[in-house]
C-alpha cells in the first residue's frame, strides 16, 4: 500500500509511469482547462421558447391588401384596355392582344421581387400572388358560355396562371409564369445564400416530395412506353408535378416560427378580398340578369378553387382564436368567419360545406383531452341536432333565397340524385372498371378512362373536352393509371403530412404553434376533400395550400420534437 496516497489507493499500472501521468494531464488540460481554474460554460441550448408576441405584430396585413389591391387596379386598367380573343370555342388565339404589353411594367417587376428581395419576403409576396389571382382556366368568361361575365381579372390569370403561349401568342410554349417563378423562387431558396439561424430541412421531408416528382415522371415514361401521346400525358402531369415543386419551395423557405403569422394572415386576407369579390360577383352581376332568381343558380360566382381557400381560412382564425382564447382574437374569428361563410353560400360550392364538415372533425379528434374539448364537446352535442333540422326543413322549402342554399346542397350531397351527383357515380365506377384492368401497376399517364359496360356512356365533353382523360376524383383517377403501386407513392405524402402535424400539435407548447399545426392539419383534411370531389390535383389552390401545410407540419415537428 502507498501512505503517501488517500485511502493507500495504488496507481493504475498505466499511470504508473511519470511520463504517462503528464500525458494524461496534458490531454484534459486541452478538453476541460488548466487544473484549478473553472471551465468556461457550456454554449446555452435553445429552450424552444418565442417571442409570440413579436411574431403576431409580424403579420404581413397591410402589404398583403397593398399588393391585392395593386394587383387588382393593374388588372382592371388592362380589362379595360384589351379583351380576350379566341380562335374557336375554348381555343386561346395567338395573336397578339394589348395586355401583352404590360409586361413591359409588370415583368421586370416581378423579376426584381423574385430575385433582389430576401427569399422570406419574396415568398410571403408570391403566396399573396397565387392565392389571390385566380387560375386563368378557372376564369369565368361568358363569351366562351364560362361564366356569367368577363372577370376583371383575366388579364392578372393570363399573365400569372396562363401558359407562355396564351399570355404571349408564341407557339409551343405550354408552361405558366407561375411555373417558371417557382423554380426560380425555389433554386434561390436550396443553393442561396442562408442565415446564420437557417435549419435546413430533414432529409425524410426532402425527399418526399423528389419521390413523388420522380413517380410522376417514372408513370409519364410508362405510359409513352405502352403507346400514350405526348400531349395527352403533358396535359395530366402538367399540375400533378408542380405539387412537389411548390411543397419543396416553402420547405426550403419558410421559416418557422417566424412566418407563421404572416402566412395565415395571407390567407386570411386573400379570402377576405376574394369573398368582397364573390358578393359583388352575385349582386352586382347575377342578379341584375335575374340568375339568382332561378333555383340552383348561380352555380359559381368566382371559381370553385376559392372553395378551398375560403375554409382554410375559416380555419387559421378559429384555430387561433381556440388556441389565443383572448375576447379580440374570437370577435376577430366571428366576425371573419361570418362574411368568408356568406362568400360560400353565395358561391354555392357543395364541396365547401363537405369541407366545413370534414376538416374540423378531424381537428376535434386530434385534440387532447381537456377541459376545452369537454366543452367543444358539449357544444357539438347542442349544435348538431340544430344543423340536422336546419337541413332538414331548408332542403325542402321551394326558395332561391341564400338562407336556404347550404341546407340544398347539403342534401344534395347526402341524396346524390341531382344530374352531376349521378355522372360522377357513373365516372368514379368507370374509373373502378379502368382500375381493375391492371391493378398493381396501370398503364400509366397519358390514357382516357374506360366506359365500364354495366354504365351508359356519359358524354361531357361539351362543358369538358378532356374529361375522360382528367376525371374529376383525383383520387381514384391517380389509382387508375398508377396501380397500387404508383397511388401508394405518390399518395403517401398525404398522411404523412397530417402524421407531422398531429405530432406538432401535441409538442407544442405556445398557442401559435399549436394552432399552425391544427390549421395544418384540417389543411391536409380540405385538400383531400378537394382531390376526391372536384379535381384538386388539376389547379393551382389545392398545391399551393398543401404545399404551405407541408412546410409548416414538417418545420413545427422538426423543431419540437
Amino acid at each position: 500500500m502507498n501512505s503517501d496516497r488517500p485511502g493507500g489507493s495504488i496507481r493504475p499500472p498505466h499511470l504508473a509511469v511519470r511520463t504517462d501521468r503528464l500525458a494524461l494531464h496534458e490531454r484534459v488540460k486541452q478538453q476541460f482547462g488548466s487544473f484549478g481554474s473553472i471551465a468556461a460554460p457550456p454554449p446555452a441550448e435553445d429552450d424552444g421558447h418565442i417571442d409570440e408576441a413579436a411574431i403576431l405584430a409580424d403579420d404581413f396585413a397591410k402589404p398583403t391588401a397593398r399588393i391585392i389591391i395593386g394587383v387588382f387596379c393593374a388588372s382592371l386598367f388592362a380589362f379595360f384596355a384589351a379583351s380576350p380573343t379566341f380562335d374557336a370555342p375554348g381555343v386561346w388565339s395567338n395573336t397578339f392582344r394589348f395586355d401583352t404589353a404590360f409586361v413591359v411594367v409588370w415583368g421586370p417587376l416581378l423579376f426584381w421581387t423574385m430575385s433582389r428581395l430576401k427569399v422570406p419576403r419574396a415568398l410571403r409576396i408570391y403566396l399573396v400572388l397565387s392565392l389571390f389571382i385566380e387560375p386563368f382556366s378557372e376564369a369565368m368568361l361568358r363569351q366562351q358560355g364560362d361564366g356569367y361575365w368577363d372577370t376583371v381579372l383575366w388579364p392578372a390569370a393570363v399573365a400569372y396562371y396562363g401558359t407562355i403561349k396564351e399570355w404571349s401568342g408564341l407557339p409551343g410554349a405550354s408552361l405558366p409564369v407561375f411555373f417558371f417563378v417557382t423554380v426560380g423562387l425555389l433554386g434561390r431558396a436550396v443553393w442561396g445564400k442562408k442565415s446564420a439561424d437557417y435549419w435546413a430541412p430533414p432529409k425524410f421531408a426532402r425527399t418526399l416530395p423528389i419521390v413523388f416528382l420522380v413517380t410522376v415522371f417514372a408513370l409519364s415514361a410508362w405510359g409513352l412506353a405502352h403507346g400514350a401521346s405526348v400531349e395527352n400525358v403533358f396535359r395530366q402531369i402538367v399540375h400533378l408535378m408542380q405539387l412537389p415543386l411548390i411543397a419543396l419551395l416553402f420547405l426550403y423557405a419558410l421559416r418557422v416560427p417566424e412566418d407563421l403569422s404572416a402566412i395565415g394572415t395571407i390567407f386570411v386576407v386573400t379570402a377576405l378580398f376574394r369573398s368582397l369579390l364573390v358578393v359583388y360577383v352575385y349582386f352586382g352581376v347575377c342578379m341584375p340578369q335575374g340568375i339568382t332568381d332561378r333555383p340552383g343558380l348561380p352555380e359559381w360566382c368566382t371559381n370553385h378553387s376559392d372553395s378551398v381557400l375560403f375554409v382554410t381560412a375559416i380555419l387559421i382564425v378559429v384555430t387561433h382564436a381556440f388556441e389565443q382564447r383572448t375576447k379580440r382574437t374570437i370577435m376577430r374569428a366571428i366576425g371573419v368567419s361570418a362574411l368568408i361563410l356568406f362568400a360560400i353560400v353565395l358561391n354555392n360550392r357543395r364541396l365547401a360545406f363537405v369541407s366545413l364538415s370534414i376538416a374540423p372533425a378531424v381537428i376535434y379528434l386530434a385534440l387532447e383531452p381537456s377541459k376545452r374539448k369537454r366543452r367543444v364537446t358539449t357544444a357539438l352535442m347542442i349544435g348538431i341536432p340544430l344543423v340536422i333540422g336546419y337541413v332538414l326543413i331548408g332542403s325542402e322549402i321551394n326558395s332561391a333565397s341564400p338562407l336556404v342554399k347550404p341546407a340544398k346542397l347539403v342534401m344534395s350531397v347526402l341524396d346524390q340524385k341531382d344530374t352531376s351527383s349521378i355522372s360522377r357515380d357513373i365516372e368514379n365506377e368507370n374509373l373502378i372498371y379502368t382500375m381493375r384492368q391492371s391493378p398493381l401497376l396501370s398503364t400509366g399517364f397519358g390514357f382516357n378512362y374506360q366506359n365500364s359496360p354495366n354504365n351508359p356512356p356519359v358524354d361531357l365533353s361539351d362543358v369538358f373536352v378532356n374529361y375522360r382523360l382528367i376525371a374529376h376524383n383525383g383520387v381514384l383517377w391517380m389509382w387508375s393509371w398508377g396501380g397500387v403501386v404508383g397511388f401508394t407513392i405518390l399518395w403517401m405524402i398525404f398522411p404523412i403530412t397530417a402524421t407531422l402535424a398531429l405530432r406538432a400539435y401535441r409538442a407544442a407548447q405556445v398557442p401559435l404553434e399549436r394552432s399552425a399545426a391544427l390549421a395544418a392539419l384540417g389543411a391536409v383534411a380540405i385538400c383531400i376533400v378537394q382531390i376526391w370531389g372536384d379535381q384538386g390535383l388539376n389547379g393551382y389552390m389545392t398545391p399551393i395550400t398543401f404545399g404551405v401545410a407541408y412546410a409548416v407540419a414538417t418545420r413545427l415537428a422538426m423543431r419540437l420534437t
